[in-house]
């Protein structure tokens, strides 16, 4: 035998053993390591969105008021509102006021109906969980930037049940929104 062939093989209980099979015989299966993979990608995203909820919320807001006034302004809203121009229109169209202005509100209704339909699916989703008493883990962390030690002063106990406890939460969240997260959400931004 060659010296990469003896070191491929293995003496095991006086059997010769090849480490792949051991590998496959005593390892995740595959089928598990891609579950668990997209669990955590599925608790990394649940995260990602609840940090962008509270910026989103404002977000709604604004672009409210925003389509409220061009709505009421017209097309002298046009004048006002030359940044939102920039978003829409682009080298080499020819628009007149009035198509620049029906252009603007339709983007302006086409954003705010994606974020509003985001906004709701996370509303309903948090509402799943608005019973657990660690519900505030979740609120307090993500909606207000606070901290797990503030957190825990809070709840009257150790910023490590905090973190277990929003962890849990979140694949909870995550099951809602994705369909998966059984048990791989392990950290926190």
């Amino acid at each position: 035998m060659k010296q990469n062939e003896r070191t491929a093989v293995r003496m095991m209980d006086g059997r010769m053993v090849d480490p792949a099979m051991l590998l496959a015989q005593y390892s995740v299966p595959q089928q598990i390591a891609d579950r668990k993979k997209a669990e955590k990608a599925a608790c990394a995203e649940t995260e990602r969105r609840l940090y962008a909820l509270r910026a989103l919320r404002a977000r709604v807001e604004d672009a409210r008021e925003e389509l409220a006034e061009l709505e009421q302004l017209g097309v002298d809203a046009l004048k006002e509102h030359a940044s939102s121009l920039v978003r829409v229109l682009r080298p080499g169209m020819r628009l007149d006021p009035e198509e620049v202005h029906a252009l603007q509100l339709a983007t302006l209704r086409g954003r705010l109906a994606a974020d509003e339909r985001e906004l709701k699916r996370m509303n309903v989703a948090l509402s799943f969980i608005s019973d657990d008493p660690y519900y505030l883990a979740v609120e307090a962390r993500y909606l207000r930037g606070m901290g797990d030690g503030d957190i825990a002063e809070r709840l009257n106990c150790d910023p490590s049940t905090v973190r277990r406890n929003r962890m849990r939460l979140v694949r909870m969240l995550a099951l809602r929104l994705y369909g998966v997260g059984g048990g791989a959400c392990t950290h926190s931004f």
